[in-house]
């Protein structure tokens, strides 16, 4: 079977081969062979190849991947028919390392049924993206000064997938939102998918006084994955007491932050990941959170359009373009 691995060089260009290697044993018990049919490439993807993380942060054995939608090929000994996971069901593989292979070996306890209603460019994108929307908004629901239905959420770069679907949730809610999107074709293009919400371009020089002038009140939580230049201009949106939740570093420049506005407004910044997410949370309430992704997914596919596809075979280019930026929607590598 085909498999991706990071070279040890760590370049994006040369950093990813293909190999053909052995397909997996046979399952042993409490464990499920998963044909992955579709993967999203993730942050931590890139940032592994290009040697910004331990090359095992994130990779099992050099195998990126930490997700995918797949069919179940084959079951070990006790694995539950009752919980769906048998031969021949379409699953979603919510945590594992290595999924950039054509077949992996997972706990049967990390595999999910997906919905006969959800198809496999959806289900992929629900999985670390709407963990990682859902637990942004978790986030946002327990900061300090957050008072559901009065300030505005104010998310970044929201034209990315994750930032897509936090709106979504936000929205399906009844919580307010102002996005920020880095275009204005891209603000125009998001105002019309999702009609009640502000959509404000960042390239045009006074967008942080329309941000001011869209909402009677100042946002109290402020959603970000950029850092760079775009951290201190949020800061500088919160109300008095507000949080920039920050989950990302897409512009790996310093932020210049003053300590004089932050004490000043008793400000809080966040850092938070779907994984420490994940181990905060017990498997019963990610599960039952969860429910709200594929609720969104049913209600607003649209937020998932702009997807595009890469082979197995063309991890590197996938790579690559999912790397450029948070412009387009979801990079999906399929086998």
């Amino acid at each position: 079977m085909k498999t991706v691995f990071i070279n040890a060089k760590g370049n994006i260009g040369d950093g990813l081969i293909v190999r053909d290697v052995a397909d997996p044993s046979p399952p042993a018990e409490g464990e499920a062979i998963v044909r992955v049919r579709k993967r999203v490439v993730r942050a931590v993807d890139y940032q592994a190849a290009s040697g910004l993380l331990p090359l095992n942060t994130f990779a099992q054995n050099g195998i990126p991947g930490i997700d995918g939608v797949g069919v179940v090929e084959r079951v070990g000994a006790k694995v539950d028919p009752s919980t769906g996971i048998s031969p021949g069901a379409r699953v979603i593989i919510m945590r594992m390392n290595g999924s950039w292979a054509e077949r992996v070996t997972v706990p049967a306890t990390s595999l999910m049924p997906t919905p006969a209603d959800i198809p496999d460019e959806i289900a992929c994108q629900t999985v670390n993206n709407g963990t990682t929307a859902l637990m942004l908004f978790r986030t946002a629901e327990q900061s300090v000064g957050y008072t559901p239905g009065a300030a505005p959420l104010l998310v970044s770069a929201a034209n990315s997938s994750v930032a897509r679907t936090l709106i979504g949730l936000a929205t399906i809610s009844g919580r307010p939102v102002i996005g920020l999107a880095r275009r204005e074709s891209d603000a125009k293009a998001l105002a019309s998918l999702f009609k009640d919400v502000r959509i404000i371009a960042t390239d045009r020089p006074d967008w942080p006084a329309a941000v001011r002038s869209s909402s009677s009140v100042a946002p109290h939580v402020a959603i970000d994955p950029i850092g760079g230049e775009m951290m201190p201009a949020l800061l500088d949106l919160l109300a008095h007491g507000g949080t920039l939740v920050v989950y990302g570093g897409l512009d790996p420049r310093p932020s210049q932050i003053s300590s004089v506005r932050m004490t000043s407004n008793e400000l809080t910044i966040r850092g938070t990941s779907s994984f420490g997410w994940a181990v905060r949370t017990s498997p019963s309430e990610r599960l039952a959170n969860f429910q709200l992704i594929l609720e969104v997914a049913r209600r607003m596919p649209k937020i998932f359009d702009g997807y595009r596809e890469f082979p197995l075979t063309e991890a590197a280019e996938a790579v690559a373009f999912a790397q450029a930026g948070p412009r387009h929607g979801a990079t999906i590598v399929t086998s």
